[in-house]
């Protein structure tokens, strides 16, 4: 890999192990509320705009203009065992826009299509981590994010089977600082550091019943491109894909399992790299959700589970270290207006020679959804 790359990675190992905010680090996931809750497994269900993330030709199971926001934050902490000197370490970030999207059905002869555009974020940046030594606080700081800007299409064939296409333009920037009360001669502030690129998705549902639908979601090769105090490089991204699978047991019930696939050994930047299966980023999801009536509103009670292998990071023993998240969500559907919340809780525990490294990372995703007409 390019010396010049360097740099990236630095930032988003960082911000995956030390205070993300993102579902994952270097691991692409989709976006929403409502799939957070439900363990972000949502390739097979896929039946809102954040579709447009996760599988497009869900697009099709929408029957109304919408639009939606949806925004993300977290908070934790980080402790050492065996590790006597260490600093208590607190991380927070701030509210981050995480998609917004806008998506409208209309038909071409027999053919139900949906069109829509979001934008998403692919990398949150944004994160405080605070080190409290006896001599002053210092402060490490990233803001920005790398974001996307989504065109997609859903088009039904027939009732069983739907195809989908979307179009991501990379874009964003990202700048990093470290402050140190005790000692200033430590404080820096990094240069500026921008990313484009482009790439597409392909993906696929299958609806065998009412009961089940099978999804399928291909991310094609592509390129991240960095720029910083005139220095180029880019990360190639290689094939992603995720499966899913959707089972409504009733009309109050759903249930949901994925697969998802990011095996980054497969780009030419780590298929030599030392211990290949750290960069393998194969993750396993459930989710549920329950539909309680309350007079003319619905509330959905949503909980789910995932594994979350970590970029690169491996134990005193040489083993992938891999988090295993859990998510609750609930929200509000009334009328034309759908209220959504997640609650994320992923602890990491890597026991190295000396010391123990234990954090307790908190992600809350909210949103709001509003449909024009019935």
């Amino acid at each position: 890999m390019s010396k010049k790359f360097v740099t990236l990675l630095v930032l988003l190992l960082s911000v995956g192990l030390v205070g993300s905010v993102s579902a994952q680090n270097l691991n692409f996931t989709g976006s929403g509320a409502r799939a957070a809750g439900m363990g972000n497994a949502f390739t097979g269900v896929a039946d809102d705009a954040t579709a447009m993330s996760w599988n497009s030709a869900g697009l099709t199971q929408l029957y109304s203009t919408e639009a939606s926001l949806i925004t993300r934050f977290g908070f934790g902490n980080i402790k050492y065992d065996g590790w006597d000197d260490a600093p208590a370490i607190d991380l927070k970030s701030k509210f981050q826009l995480n998609f917004l999207s806008f998506a409208m059905p209309f038909h071409v002869g027999s053919m139900n299509i949906v069109g829509g555009v979001a934008y998403r974020t692919i990398f949150d940046f944004n994160n405080e981590v605070i080190y409290h030594y006896d001599a002053g606080d210092a402060t490490s700081k990233s803001e920005g994010a790398v974001g996307a800007i989504t065109p997609a299409v859903g088009i039904k064939f027939n009732d069983m089977l739907s195809a989908g296409v979307a179009f991501n333009i990379y874009t964003g920037s990202s700048k990093s600082s470290y402050t140190d009360e005790g000692n200033s001669s430590n404080n820096w502030e990094g240069a500026k550091e921008s990313y484009s690129g482009s790439g597409m998705d392909i993906g696929v549902l299958v609806k065998p019943s009412d009961k089940f639908s099978i999804g399928a979601n291909i991310s094609l090769p592509n390129s991240l491109k960095y720029e910083s105090e005139g220095t180029k490089d880019e990360l190639k991204v290689p094939l992603f894909y995720s499966l899913g699978i959707g089972f409504r047991a009733s009309d109050k019930i759903l249930l949901a399992v994925d697969y998802q696939s990011h095996d980054w050994t497969k780009s030419d930047d780590f298929k030599d790299a030392s211990n290949p299966d750290l960069y393998k980023l194969n993750s396993f999801h459930v989710g549920f959700e329950y539909l309680l009536m309350s007079g003319n509103a619905v509330i959905p009670l949503r909980a789910g589970f995932y594994t979350n292998p970590l970029f690169g990071t491996d134990d005193v023993d040489g083993n992938q270290v891999v988090d295993n998240v859990i998510t609750l969500g609930s929200g509000l559907i009334m009328n034309n207006i759908i209220i959504d919340g997640a609650f994320e809780l992923e602890p990491t525990s890597i026991k190295y020679t000396d010391y123990t490294f234990n954090k307790n990372f908190f992600r809350v995703t909210v949103g709001a959804t509003f449909h024009f007409g019935s």
